[in-house]
């Protein structure tokens, strides 16, 4: 049986307990992907690095299915709809219309029979997409690639103990970068002397800088913070006071068309590895969104990239210290 997911993390792929079918507390969906009337998450997961074996053409008896092969970052979550009120052709066909209009590729889709000459069903054990799908139910499948050609989303339909699934795969597409366990441990600095008391600081985020002060920024260092853009607590979605920030930005690009950038999205130490390594991303990538749906910057010139907690400026152990280590970066790409 061909297996869907490598991963170098295990994920369980047996049937979830029941209490797990509940919706999870504070889980957004992923940015390419929104949740549909009246859907909640179930299961949320994410990995910084797997490799990835998307189904790209229908199973046939005794004929080798077309698989899309990708690595990169992954993120995978189940929507569940309750009770079966919701009919699959009409979320099949919703999610098609938002990725057309939204201008991926579609490169593959089916529902029922089109993916399975025996069952639909089969479709979906076949490539392990998801956790034990009602026999009776009708399968649709979704296979698309972003614009920026940097993500693939598949997304699959199904029923599972009585209510509808719809189990969303996203894969940041990216080449593995190993560590080096053999590196030489760098000589321990000189110790520092001690700072003085840290004074009473407003943690509001600066001034928007200009254009200049930005590209001043990623000519001296490479990188550059960019000052007041914010995010609603724990979430992804861009505050709308963060429009100026994103306009001097945009403003920056269009004066420089030949700059090409990495966004990358920071957060402070608080919460588990994964978790804020996730939330960089999603950040970052909500940027990238907004830079090229409202300013028209095409998505070849950015990139979005999660460092999570991994690069603070400062220390974590004030709230000043926090709010100035939860930040979006610039960094220039020299090819």
């Amino acid at each position: 049986m061909r297996r869907f997911l490598v991963l170098i993390a295990v994920l369980t792929l047996a049937a979830l307990p029941a209490d797990a079918q509940r919706a999870i507390e504070g889980a957004q969906p992923h940015p390419l992907v929104p949740l549909p009337p009246e859907g909640y998450i179930t299961r949320d997961e994410f990995v910084d690095f797997a490799e990835i074996e998307f189904p790209a053409g229908p199973l046939i008896a005794n004929e080798e299915q077309e698989i899309l092969r990708e690595t990169g970052a992954h993120t995978r979550q189940e929507f569940t709809i309750d009770g079966f009120e919701v009919a699959p052709l009409r979320l099949y066909r919703s999610y098609l219309q938002y990725f057309e209009n939204e201008g991926f590729e579609i490169l593959f889709s089916g529902i029922g029979d089109t993916l399975s000459a025996r069952r639909s069903v089969d479709f979906i054990a076949r490539n392990i997409f998801a956790s034990a799908p009602s026999t009776s139910s009708e399968v649709a499948y979704i296979l698309a690639r972003n614009p920026e050609a940097d993500h693939l989303v598949a997304l699959a339909i199904y029923d599972r103990q009585r209510n509808r699934r719809i189990m969303v795969n996203v894969l940041q597409i990216d080449e593995l970068e190993t560590f080096d366990l053999f590196a030489t441990p760098a000589t321990a600095p000189e110790p520092e002397p001690e700072p003085d008391p840290e004074p009473a600081v407003d943690v509001v985020p600066s001034a928007v800088q200009d254009a200049t002060a930005l590209e001043s920024g990623l000519v001296a260092d490479g990188r550059v913070v960019v000052n007041a853009i914010l995010f609603e607590f724990d979430r992804a979605e861009i505050l709308p006071e963060s429009a100026a920030a994103l306009e001097t930005v945009a403003g920056l690009m269009q004066e420089r068309p030949d700059l090409t950038l990495l966004v990358v999205g920071h957060t402070d130490g608080v919460g588990s590895f994964d978790y804020n390594l996730r939330l960089s991303l999603d950040r970052a990538s909500a940027v990238v969104a907004w830079l090229r749906d409202r300013h028209g910057i095409t998505g070849d010139r950015l990139r979005p990239a999660g460092a999570g907690p991994m690069s603070p400026i400062t220390t974590n152990r004030t709230e000043t210290g926090r709010a100035l280590n939860r930040r979006v970066e610039l960094v220039e790409v020299i090819d």
